[in-house]
């Protein structure tokens, strides 16, 4: 891992957000990762507790 970099990612497609939409985050932590799931169906007009 090189020093400054943000050393995890999650991406996510298909689902709430559509066939050509996905979601991706490259953050430093896995838990920080996760936390910024939920917000992002939003943005799509869903809810991802629907």
């Amino acid at each position: 891992m090189v020093e400054r970099r943000k050393a995890w990612m999650v991406i996510v497609s298909g689902g709430p957000l559509g066939e050509d939409s996905f979601f991706r985050a490259d953050l430093a932590t896995a838990d920080a990762c996760l936390d910024a799931l939920p917000a992002h169906p939003e943005t799509k007009g869903s809810s991802p507790f629907a």
